[in-house]
C-alpha cells in the first residue's frame, strides 16, 4: 500500500482560511489557540484545563453505561477508566450519524484522533479519543443516503427515508424503514463475494435493521469499526448529559445579545481578512434550538423577547423553567456545540474537517464568555483511495489524481495525448509558446509604430489563442472518438476518483471500501495518518 501527498493548495474547493491554516499559520493565529503541529499548543490547553472544573466521574459513569450498550471492548472501558482520572484528556472528533456510517472520511476522522491520541500520549500528555455523535442533528437529508460504485464506476445510491416522529426531528430518535434491508441488498450487489463482503454484511445487518434508530445503530456499527483502539462514542441525545450542561445553555440564554455580537465581531474579522465566516449569524440568532412537540426549532432574540422560528414569542423565564423540568428540550446550534462538548470533556484537541475547522474559527469568542479554553484544533487526515484496476490505468497513461480533478477535457487530452500521435500534445504547446513570442515581438513593433493598434493586436492574440484551444480539443475529441477505451477511460477515472465533481471522501461511503479491502484497510489507513502534516494523501489499496 503506498501513499502520496499532495497539498491543499492543489485540491479542488480548498478555501484560503484552510490553506493559510495548514501551511501559514500566522496568518490565522488570532482565531484559534495554537498551531496544530506545536505540541506545546496542546500541552497550554491541558495546563489551563488542569484549573478548570469537568464532571470526570458522572461522565465516566454515562460513557461506561452508553458504550457497554454499544457493544464495546475492553479497550474502550479502559479508556474510560482513564478518563476519570485527572491527568487523562480528550481528543475530540465527531460527525452526523450518516447511513452506514457516512461518506469515507468519517473512517479518516476517527482513525486521525486515533493516532493523534496516542501520540499526545507517547509525549507524556495523556489522552483517549472520542467521538461526538450528532444525534441532535434534524437534517435527515443529508444523512439519509449512501453511495457505492458498481463495476463501471457508475455511483449507486443507497437510501432509507426513515420514519421519524415529526417532521423535524432529531435524527438520532429516527427509525430505519423497511428501505434499510433493500440498501444493504444493494451494497451486496456491487460488492465481490469473499470474506470482506460477508464480514461487512453480517455487521451491517447486525446493527441496521427496521425500527431501529439511527443513533443506536451508527453507534453499534461504529463499536464494531473502532473499539479495537478504544475509541469512545458519546451520544448527546441523554438527559443525564443533558443535566451536566444546565449551566451552558442558562449562560447562552441569558446572555444572548452580548454573545451573538461576540460572534458577529468574529464573523467582520474573518471577512477583513479576506476568508469566510463559515455560519451566518443574524441579527437576532441565539445559540439554542428547543425541541416542541418532537421538532427541533431554532430560538432568536429580539429586543430581550424571544421567539421560536422567528414566530412564537417565549419569556426568558418560561425557557428557564423548562430549562429546569425539561433540558432534554433544549440544544445546541452548530457554534454552541463545541462549548457543550467542552464543558462535559477534558478536550485538548479537536479533529475537524475543513467546514468545522471554519466555524471553530468563528466560534472562538465564546469560549472566553464561557471561561473554557478552546482546545486546539487538529486537521484530519483525508484520502483519495486507488484500487488496483484504477491504478493501473493511471499508469497506462502517466496521468495522476490531480490531472483527473482537473476536469474531463484536461484529462482526455492527457490521455489522448499518451495514447495517439506521440509528440502532438507537446507540439501544440511548442506552436502556441512560438504563437505568443511573435506576438509579443509585434508588440514592441506596434508600440513604436502606432501605439493604438495595441488594442487590436490583443483581440487578435485572443482570437488566436482561442482557436488553438478550439483546435487541440477537436483533435482530442477526434482521438478518443477514434478510442472507445480511451474514453471509458477518461470516464470510469473521473467518476472513481472524483465523482460528481466532489472529493471521493465526500460521496462515497467508506463501507464500499470497506467491503472490497476488508476491515485491514482501517489499519493501513491508521498508519498513514500524518500528524506534522496534512496534506491530502492519495492511497493505493
Amino acid at each position: 500500500m503506498s501513499a502520496n501527498c499532495i497539498p491543499y493548495t492543489r485540491v479542488p474547493h480548498s478555501s484560503a482560511l484552510f490553506s493559510d491554516y495548514l501551511y501559514h499559520f500566522d496568518k490565522v493565529r488570532q482565531f484559534y489557540t495554537g498551531s496544530p503541529y506545536d505540541f506545546s499548543s496542546f500541552a497550554g490547553v491541558a495546563e489551563d484545563l488542569r484549573t478548570r472544573a469537568t464532571p470526570r466521574v458522572e461522565m465516566a459513569e454515562i460513557l461506561e453505561r452508553q458504550n457497554r450498550a454499544f457493544g464495546c471492548g475492553e479497550a474502550t472501558l479502559e479508556n474510560i477508566r482513564r478518563l476519570r482520572e485527572t491527568a487523562t484528556f480528550a481528543v475530540v472528533t465527531g460527525q452526523q450519524v450518516g447511513l452506514f456510517a457516512g461518506p469515507a472520511f468519517t473512517l479518516y476522522k476517527a482513525l486521525t484522533a486515533v493516532k493523534l491520541a496516542r501520540s499526545l500520549s507517547e509525549q507524556g500528555l495523556e489522552c483517549v479519543p472520542v467521538f461526538w455523535l450528532a444525534t441532535e442533528d434534524h437534517d435527515l437529508e443529508e444523512v439519509a443516503e449512501g453511495a457505492a460504485f458498481d463495476e463501471d464506476y457508475n455511483l449507486v445510491v443507497l437510501r432509507d427515508s426513515g420514519e421519524r416522529p415529526s417532521a423535524r426531528s432529531s435524527v438520532g430518535v429516527v427509525r430505519h424503514t423497511g428501505q434499510i434491508t433493500t440498501a444493504i441488498s444493494q451494497l451486496e450487489a456491487v460488492l465481490p463475494a469473499g470474506e470482506s463482503r460477508t464480514r461487512l454484511l453480517d455487521d451491517l445487518r447486525a446493527c441496521y435493521a427496521p425500527g431501529a434508530t439511527w443513533g443506536e445503530s451508527f453507534a453499534r456499527f461504529a463499536t464494531r469499526l473502532f473499539s479495537q483502539w478504544g475509541v469512545i462514542l458519546l451520544d448527546p441525545l441523554d438527559e443525564s448529559i443533558h443535566s451536566l450542561s444546565a449551566g451552558v445553555y442558562q449562560r447562552a440564554l441569558g446572555n444572548a445579545a452580548k454573545l451573538r455580537n461576540s460572534l458577529m465581531e468574529s464573523s467582520h474579522a474573518l471577512l477583513g481578512r479576506g476568508y469566510h465566516a463559515q455560519v451566518h449569524v443574524g441579527d437576532d440568532s441565539t445559540l439554542v434550538f428547543l425541541t416542541q412537540n418532537g421538532d427541533r426549532r431554532a430560538l432568536h432574540e429580539r429586543d430581550g423577547s424571544f421567539l421560536i422560528d422567528g414566530t412564537d414569542q417565549v419569556a426568558l423565564e418560561q425557557l428557564q423553567s423548562t430549562l429546569a423540568g425539561r433540558l432534554i428540550d433544549f440544544s445546541p446550534n452548530v457554534l454552541l456545540r463545541p462549548l457543550v462538548q467542552d464543558s462535559l470533556l477534558p478536550t485538548v484537541a479537536y479533529v475537524a474537517g475543513p467546514s468545522e475547522l471554519a466555524y471553530l474559527g468563528q466560534a472562538k469568542p465564546l469560549y472566553a464568555e464561557f471561561g473554557r479554553p478552546q482546545p486546539v484544533v487538529f486537521p484530519r487526515s483525508a484520502f483519495t483511495l486507488i484500487d488496483a484496476r484504477t491504478d493501473r490505468v493511471l499508469e497506462k497513461y502517466k496521468v495522476s489524481v490531480e490531472d483527473v480533478w482537473q476536469g474531463e477535457e484536461h484529462l482526455g487530452r492527457r490521455i489522448a495525448a499518451s495514447g495517439f500521435a506521440e509528440g502532438w500534445s507537446e507540439r501544440f504547446d511548442q506552436s502556441e509558446r512560438e504563437l505568443g513570442r511573435l506576438l509579443d515581438r509585434l508588440q514592441a513593433d506596434f508600440e513604436k509604430l502606432d501605439p493604438t493598434l495595441l488594442d487590436t493586436l490583443q483581440h487578435a492574440k485572443e482570437k488566436m489563442t482561442y482557436q488553438m484551444e478550439r483546435l487541440r480539443g477537436k483533435v482530442t475529441r477526434a482521438a478518443l472518438g477514434r478510442s472507445e477505451l480511451m474514453a471509458r477511460h477518461v470516464q470510469a477515472l473521473s467518476q472513481f476518483l472524483h465523482p460528481h465533481k466532489d472529493l471521493q471522501e465526500r460521496r462515497v461511503s467508506g463501507v464500499y471500501f470497506l467491503g472490497r479491502a476488508g476491515y485491514e484497510l482501517l489499519d493501513r489507513v491508521l498508519a498513514q495518518v500524518q500528524l506534522r502534516c496534512s496534506d491530502h494523501q492519495t492511497l493505493k489499496y
